[in-house]
C-alpha cells in the first residue's frame, strides 16, 4: 500500500512539472511568436476597423 502511495505521490510530481513546463513553453511561444505584446483590446480594435453596416 505505501508503494502505491508513493507512486501516486511521483506521478502527481511529474505532471505537475509537466504542466508548468508546457505552460512556460506556450506562454514564450505566445508572446514570441504571435505578438500577444500587442495590444487586443477588441473594444479599440472594432472603433479603429471601419465595418460595412
Amino acid at each position: 500500500m505505501t508503494g502505491v502511495l508513493i507512486g501516486v505521490a511521483i506521478w502527481l510530481a511529474v505532471a505537475l512539472l509537466v504542466a508548468v513546463v508546457l505552460g512556460r513553453v506556450s506562454q514564450r511561444a505566445d508572446s514570441e511568436e504571435l505578438g500577444s505584446t500587442l495590444s487586443w483590446d477588441t473594444d479599440e480594435i472594432n472603433e479603429t476597423v471601419e465595418h460595412d453596416q
